[in-house]
């Protein structure tokens, strides 16, 4: 099938006209056959305008293009399968249009075949029919859209600029062939505008008085001896001049402008000197401030004038010398907008998180800043989603990486801490808009919460609004703080406020408040000495006379017989005893030592410091003027100048007197201990031993009286090493009780029958009042029963023989209520009573009174041998029994009164309170109690 003239004709017009370039080839030579005008117009001269049918391929294209072309047309003849490549850079027309992308097809076509006829050989193929169109502008626009795609995408991150200038670079190689290029900064082009964003303080650390240099941001094939390349700024750079001109500079030969410093290009590894180079500023897109942005605009407006200051500059070398097309500069131009904002925004960046100024200048210490705050600190986006929580946050609320993005809400659903009812902002109707009303009001509040770990938290929390530049709300902060640290830290700062507010007073008026001063620390001094429980005497080394005593000084001067007048006045006494001989005045006592022998007045601690100048105490006593021994603890000590003479001693006296009594209540207390404990084991030993001898044979009967003596003294031993446990607890704090309703007729019942066979023995009655209706009260029983049987023991001891102990229950009534609140139990006896001073000491541990005061074996009255054995609940007074009561009612919250007086008797009370339980009504009942009255 062949090709009509007419139709081959309009065939050769349309190709004539077509934008796209045509030429059939001769299958087997590669001959052109047809070559249109548009692909005569993109061959080199001479082939633009003579004519190429004829000729071989390879003599009218570039070597490089033929080389890579000829597989390809080879593959399609012998295969007769149609090829086609849609985009195919091409670089040979760098200078005049940069590298350009075209689309290639190359087949078999037979309805040209006649169309070609007339230089086909006989017997030939068909011809191939090539096509080439150009497709750089789609190619352009498409990489140009997907490198600003890319470059825009990247500008928001916060380490943006790094990766934007390399994907600039990148564009310009892909779209124009600019395959050596490199990205010039000015050393401070990020940090201006923080600077101006801070205070003038930082902007001077932020800005130093340094030369200003330029550094490689970016590089394509930059050498690597000029990489880290950091050039002063001067008319020698390219830079330099771009900042002077404010305008794009094109050198297509370096070689006449040898003046200008110019980074070196990598040929194979060889360092080259560009030979041409195309220099694009990189202008900042606006300033910081609204009046300047306004400006900025206005210049957008009117024409391309800038005036901002330049960032930098985009640099395309080329090695050998050439233009630059048009195409390529303004591309360049449009890519450093593009850098222009990529580096604002990094600046941007660098100040959001200026107010944590450590973590601003460092993005990666963000994280180490948050954990390192000891609050709660929780971040929100607008929408009020948790972005980020500190450890201490997570902490408090069992938070884990699950609950980043959840909403507060949310958040709060998936945490262990719960607030108290009516805690907090999201018990609220609508808690987002309450939560930003508190933000932006910055409101604080406390709440009461449980935290995750399962304790009470009392927390201040804080709502605060993070703003950028522009005043948009683009976070909310929440900060948890513990208001017992705050306190503290707060006490501590107002303390060294006043501290330090004393410390400039005293400096602005030195000379003015120094009397004051003075005066103040004598009177704080005198103050100090008057309180003190010791006596303090300074004592001048030059003439041995007293220059300070304070009162209680005087006190034990006066006790140790001592005239210093009047005695009724210790302060008057004191004054008057200033400027007094020391050594005359305690040495006329007569001091004795621990062994009862007198100290020589050279052996004293005062006399050893002043004339040896030794420090030294000693403990001695002394007859007092109410003729008691007197201790006292003598403590000296010399008081020296700079040179190491004796200038005064200064000699403290201290009584111990009332350690001394208490020392030998102790020893007493452990004597009676060992010496009551030895009696029943002795006992318990000397019967186990006579039935464990072989040589003596008992009857069963004398064996069961034997058993049944050591089974008493050990029940004995057991109830006195209880009385000292008890004591123990007692002194500890760590009396259990067991409270339970109490029926006081049953207990006291019981409590006869547990003391039948003291009260049979001990030739005295009891007389038990009761009330006809008594409430249950609460308490430990056994405990109240052990009390009331310590407290009648004690009182059939005291009680005269014959007479009659009182155990009297009241109950007592409120004014206000009808009903009973406590019932009093009372102990009454006509004993020997106790002085005010015995009363003192009842109640104390350590107290010989009861040793002291205990009834002989042979007074009349007391239990005989007989009856003691018998009575499981005797026991010898061992001097804790009215301290054990003491701590068991005191535990039961109420105290043991005793009221009394010499010749008076005495009566011992404590008060229980009423049972007011779902129990009480069972148990409450009248019972008449006959037995006793």
């Amino acid at each position: 099938m062949g090709i009509e003239p007419e139709q081959a004709a309009q065939l050769e017009y349309i190709l004539g006209y077509v934008p796209v370039g045509v030429a059939i080839l001769d299958a087997t030579s590669l001959h052109f056959r047809y070559a249109n005008p548009y692909l005569l117009s993109l061959l080199e001269e001479p082939w633009r305008y003579q004519g190429v049918v004829g000729h071989r391929v390879d003599e009218v294209i570039p070597t490089e293009v033929y080389t890579a072309a000829l597989p390809l047309l080879q593959q399609v003849a012998s295969t007769g399968q149609r090829i086609q490549y849609s985009e195919v850079p091409y670089e040979g027309f760098l200078e005049t249009r940069g590298r350009t992308y075209w689309r290639i097809s190359i087949e078999h076509s037979p309805i040209l075949a006649t169309y070609a006829a007339p230089l086909a050989e006989p017997g030939t193929q068909q011809p191939l029919l090539v096509t080439i169109e150009d497709v750089t502008d789609s190619v352009r626009s498409r990489l140009h859209l997907n490198a600003i795609h890319h470059i825009s995408s990247a500008i928001a991150n916060a380490s943006a600029l790094p990766l934007v200038l390399d994907r600039i670079l990148q564009a310009l190689q892909e779209m124009v062939g600019s395959r050596r290029c490199a990205v010039f900064l000015t050393d401070n082009s990020t940090a201006n505008n923080e600077s101006r964003l801070l205070g003038d303080e930082e902007a001077q650390y932020a800005m130093p008085n340094a030369p200003l240099t330029a550094t490689v941001a970016a590089q394509k094939n930059v050498h690597p001896r000029s990489q880290d390349w950091h050039p002063l700024i001067n008319e020698q750079l390219l830079l330099g001049r771009v900042m002077r001109e404010r305008r794009t500079l094109i050198i297509t030969d370096t070689s006449t402008h040898p003046e200008i410093v110019l980074p070196y290009l990598d040929d194979h590894g060889e360092a080259r000197r560009p030979g041409s180079v195309l220099c694009v500023p990189i202008f900042e897109p606006y300033s910081v401030d609204n009046e300047n942005l306004s400006r900025a605009h206005s210049r957008k407006k009117v024409g391309k004038h800038h005036t901002n200051a330049v960032l930098g500059t985009i640099e395309v070398y080329h090695i050998r010398a050439r233009s630059f097309p048009e195409e390529e500069v303004k591309l360049l131009e449009r890519f450093s907008q593009q850098a222009g904002l990529a580096i604002h925004n990094a600046r941007l960046f660098r100040s959001i998180d200026r107010l944590a100024r450590v973590a601003s200048r460092n993005a990666h210490q963000k994280e180490n800043v948050m954990q390192a705050i000891p609050d709660g600190v929780v971040i929100f986006d607008p929408r009020w989603r948790v972005a980020d929580a500190n450890h201490a946050a997570r902490k408090l609320f069992g938070w884990t990486d699950k609950v980043i993005g959840m909403t507060i809400m949310q958040a709060m659903r998936h945490s262990p801490a719960k607030l108290l009812p009516g805690e907090g902002v999201l018990h609220d109707p609508d808690p987002i808009a309450e939560l930003e009303r508190r933000s932006l009001v910055g409101q604080t509040d406390e709440v009461k919460m449980i935290g995750a770990d399962g304790q009470s938290y009392t927390m201040r929390r804080s709502y605060t609004p993070i703003r950028d530049d522009l005043g948009d709300i683009f976070a909310f902060i929440i900060i948890y703080h513990d208001m017992t640290r705050e306190a503290a830290a707060r006490e501590r700062i107002e303390a060294e406020v006043i501290v330090r507010t004393a410390e400039l007073a005293q400096r602005n008026e030195a000379l003015q408040l120094a009397k004051a001063a003075q005066e103040l620390t004598s009177a704080r001094m005198e103050l100090l000495l008057e309180r003190l429980p010791s006596g303090v005497m300074l004592i001048s080394a030059e003439d041995n006379t007293i220059t300070l005593i304070n009162r209680r000084a005087i006190q034990l001067l006066q006790s140790m017989g001592l005239s210093l007048e009047p005695l009724d006045d210790l302060d008057e006494a004191a004054r008057n005893a200033i400027g007094m001989d020391c050594l005359a005045l305690l040495n006329g006592t007569t001091l004795y030592g621990a062994s009862g022998t007198v100290v020589p007045y050279e052996a004293r601690p005062f006399y050893r410091a002043l004339t040896k100048g030794e420090a030294c105490e000693a403990e001695l006593h002394t007859a007092a003027t109410d003729g008691q021994a007197l201790y006292v603890l003598f403590n000296a000590a010399p008081l020296r100048a700079p040179d190491g003479t004796i200038m005064s001693v200064i000699l403290v006296m201290h009584e111990t007197t009332t350690i001394k009594a208490l020392e030998r209540a102790r020893e007493d207390f452990f004597t009676t201990m060992a010496h009551e404990l030895k009696t029943p084991l002795a006992n318990i030993r000397a019967h186990v031993s006579a039935l464990l001898a072989r040589d003596l044979e008992w009857s069963g009967e004398e064996q069961h009286d034997f058993l049944q003596t050591a089974d008493e003294q050990v029940e004995r031993l057991v109830g006195m090493v209880n009385h000292f446990l008890d004591a123990s607890r007692v002194e500890a704090g760590a009396l259990r009780l067991e409270r339970e309703p109490i029926l006081l007729p049953e207990m006291i019942e019981d409590l006869q029958d547990r003391l039948e066979a003291l009260i049979s023995s001990s030739k005295r009655q009891l007389q038990v009042v009761l009330p006809p209706q008594l409430p249950a009260v609460v308490g430990d029983y056994e405990l109240i029963i052990s009390v009331l049987t310590n407290l009648l023991s004690n009182a059939f001891r005291y009680a005269p023989e014959g007479d009659t102990v009182r155990l009297e229950i009241e109950p007592i009534f409120s004014t206000q209520d009808q009903s009973p609140m406590g019932v009093t139990l009372s102990v009454i006896d006509r004993g020997p009573g106790l002085s005010e001073e015995q009363q003192q000491a009842l109640f104390t541990r350590f107290s010989t009174f009861a040793a002291m005061h205990r009834p002989a074996m042979d007074r009349p009255g007391q239990p005989t041998a007989e009856r003691r054995r018998g009575t499981a609940r005797w026991s010898p007074a061992t001097g804790l029994g009215l301290y054990i009561s003491r701590g068991i009612i005191e535990a039961h919250g109420s105290k043991l009164i005793v009221k009394s007086s010499p010749g008076q008797g005495a009566t011992f009370a404590f008060t229980l309170p009423v049972f007011t339980g779902t129990q009480e009504q069972s148990h409450q009942a009248t019972i008449p109690y006959n037995k006793g009255h």
